[in-house]
């Protein structure tokens, strides 16, 4: 929209002044932060929503659509440009001379690096002042939509649109989910970007945020409990939604059968949103936070829980998820001195809460290039480097953005590329046992057929890239590598691509092109530090705790096991046990009822074949 603005050569000059004085990083009133205030929570008008869901009964959404992983192919990412506001909280036009306008801006430009970025303005004038700034810094805009709107925040990754594709990839549509109370103007932000772009959009009765959906692109979809309990209060519905009738939904709406719902953090900044802690890399892979000894607060047990509560699921090919821990971010001394939950909510640092477009991840990082900690910097960025080959990986100082309660993922959206080639592919990676040869299999899905596809591979530092054409079997595409001979330390690596009959080309992994391949070998390079996940029998904290007349106990097993369940008083005097028999590898819950138990503290412990494995407390309430 609206590229097409002269650049005024004066006026660059003007900005380049504000671009040298946003290093002060001077915050503006008025800016929301990510979670919903008190205030927003007041103004909750269950008649109101569903007025604008009766109106849009005609575009209910598709049965069967597909939801992406944010990982796959892109082909816009939105961005609200961060806000000035006047001393009545009321945004004025776009911030050019602040820390939050710096970070606009450095988004803006890595994203144009991958993709159109879309920017929402205020003004027809907004745009011009842009687009001077931005050349003034060095960094001129190529690659843009501006979008001229009214709008309440910058925070577009919660209430912008969850793009999906029909069940044959040959349209876009969006889902449209409600947003905070107070903040309209946003909630309305997925419909003018629909009429935008030519793309329906559909208005549903779920109140959520983007920032806490999670899609492995393959029907299961990740979420925390923040979703079902605010569904189930009063005034967000005519009436609250049972835990049921939210998953339900969850499933309609996304055609997502597999709901992986996550206990919330307690002390995240207040929005509870599973991109704080959790990130997938593909559909089978994840990045998770991990809390050093420091921390006191008890958000470190529930991601621990939730972790282990991650290792017992497996991916869309059938296998455990690969699961790579990272660690919590220091202050600027290069310290641990956030720990409790108070100070926790005040600066909710992290790592994880960051943009994967296509061959970029940005991520938040809490160093400029002068202040901050350096080595942990560094630290960081080299482990992205190991975990994400073949992509750019960019930082942006988010310390301005985590005493609001988010980063960058909470401020961008990603739109998917129309006419997409999907790889459906379970990798041949890592270690692998010495083979003659090594079968490749992948379903490859593209609205319009798939010309051709082959598998490319090269072992070690090779130069020339074999070929091995892969013929369609039963609506697979398989071939095999053959005399690759491992031996010792060496590695084999592979990509796959294919050519759609539209004429579109792409890759599997998407920037395998960039040395994104993948990699198998026999034996782990004493040079490089895998990171290895051992999955153990775990159980889980009981919910809700404190109970009153039942609580529900959930726990983890890596094989079959005969479990029981066993309640005592403090002074270790058996109340209850529940022999559940044998149970087979995976997550299990069971409940009982606690009504005839007075109030006071109890434990309650898992047995494994016999073996206590672990205790934890129970706070029984009257």
């Amino acid at each position: 929209m609206r590229k097409n603005i002269l650049k005024n050569v004066a006026v660059a000059i003007l900005f380049l002044s504000f671009a040298i004085t946003v290093t002060a990083q001077t915050k503006r009133p008025g800016k929301k932060p990510a979670y919903q205030t008190e205030q927003e929570k007041a103004l909750r008008n269950a008649s109101k929503t569903e007025q604008l869901f009766k109106t849009s009964l005609h575009k209910m959404v598709p049965n069967n659509i597909v939801l992406p992983g944010e990982f796959e192919e892109s082909q816009a990412v939105a961005i609200s440009w961060s806000f000035d506001y006047d001393a009545n909280g009321n945004p004025t036009g776009v911030d050019l001379t602040t820390v939050y306008g710096d970070v606009s801006a450095q988004l803006a430009d890595a994203i144009q690096k991958e993709c159109t970025v879309w920017i929402r303005v205020l003004y027809n004038g907004d745009t011009t002042k842009i687009l001077n700034f931005m050349t003034a810094r060095g960094t001129p805009l190529k690659n843009y939509k501006f979008m001229v709107t009214s709008g309440d925040d910058w925070w577009t990754r919660d209430y912008g649109p969850m793009a999906f594709y029909s069940k044959n990839l040959d349209s876009i549509g969006f889902v449209d989910m409600k947003y905070y109370d107070g903040r309209d103007y946003d909630n309305v932000f997925p419909a003018q970007m629909a009429a935008a772009m030519g793309y329906e959009n559909y208005v549903t009765q779920l109140n959520s945020e983007g920032g806490n959906l999670m899609g492995d692109g393959y029907g299961r979809l990740f979420f925390s409990d923040v979703i079902p309990t605010i569904n189930g209060e009063n005034g967000v519905h005519s009436s609250p939604w049972s835990q049921q009738q939210t998953f339900d939904t969850l499933r309609q709406i996304f055609n997502t059968p597999d709901l992986s719902n996550l206990v919330s953090l307690k002390c995240d900044g207040g929005t509870g949103h599973i991109d704080l802690y959790v990130k997938l890399m593909d559909e089978q892979s994840l990045i998770v936070a991990q809390y050093p000894s420091q921390i006191t607060a008890n958000d470190k047990q529930i991601i621990e829980d939730n972790y282990q509560y991650l290792l017992g699921l497996k991916s869309t090919y059938g296998r455990p998820f690969r699961i790579f821990r990272v660690e919590h971010p220091t202050d600027d001394n290069g310290n641990h001195t956030v720990r409790t939950c108070n100070q926790l909510n005040n600066d909710a640092r992290n790592f994880i809460n960051g943009l994967t477009v296509n061959g970029s991840f940005i991520f938040p990082s809490y160093y400029d290039g002068k202040t901050g900690n350096a080595a942990q910097h560094a630290r960081i960025m080299a482990y992205y480097k190991k975990l994400f080959p073949g992509y750019k990986i960019v930082p942006i100082d988010s310390r301005d953005l985590s005493p609001l309660g988010g980063a960058i993922h909470c401020i961008t959206m990603q739109i998917p590329v129309e006419d997409p080639i999907r790889f459906w592919h379970p990798s041949v990676d890592g270690i692998v046992p010495a083979l003659p040869k090594y079968h490749i299999v992948s379903k490859i899905d593209t609205k319009s057929g798939v010309q051709n596809a082959a598998c490319y591979w090269v072992k070690n530092n090779d130069t020339t890239w074999n070929k091995v054409s892969l013929t369609d079997s039963s609506g697979y595409w398989v071939g095999d590598i053959e005399n690759a001979k491992l031996q010792g330390s060496d590695s084999v690596y592979y990509y796959l691509e294919a050519k759609s009959n539209s004429g579109r080309t792409s890759t599997k992994p998407l920037n395998a092109k960039a040395g994104g391949y993948y990699q198998m070998r026999l034996t782990y390079a004493t040079a490089q530090n895998d990171v290895l996940i051992e999955s153990t029998n775990h159980l889980f904290n009981a919910w809700p705790n404190p109970a009153s007349d039942h609580v529900t106990f959930g726990f983890k097993l890596i094989e079959t096991a005969q479990i029981k369940i066993q309640l005592r008083d403090l002074n270790g005097k058996l109340l209850q046990e529940i022999d559940l028999g044998n149970k087979a590898e995976g997550n299990h819950q069971t409940s009982i009822q606690t009504s005839n138990y007075p109030a006071g503290i109890y434990l309650y412990q898992m047995l494994v074949n016999d073996v206590p494995l672990m205790g934890k407390k129970l706070v029984l309430q009257k």
